[in-house]
């Protein structure tokens, strides 16, 4: 009886630090991946105005020779 006892202590724990783990970890694994999409947005944006400004600069260099 005394096995079983232990058992079922030990079982509830993880049980409530498995609840604790996931009430703490899943808002920050969140809040990382919307940093990481912002991020990935943020680089997009920079890319497409690179982009958009090396054109213009290669028709005015075009235009002025």
């Amino acid at each position: 009886m005394k096995t079983f006892a232990a058992l079922t202590v030990a079982g509830i724990t993880g049980i409530v630090l498995l609840k604790l783990f996931a009430t703490i970890l899943l808002p920050l694994l969140g809040m990382l991946f919307g940093l990481l999409a912002m991020a990935v947005k943020l680089a997009l944006i920079a890319g497409v105005i690179f982009f958009v400004y090396s054109m213009i600069k290669k028709r005015r260099n075009e235009a002025e020779a």
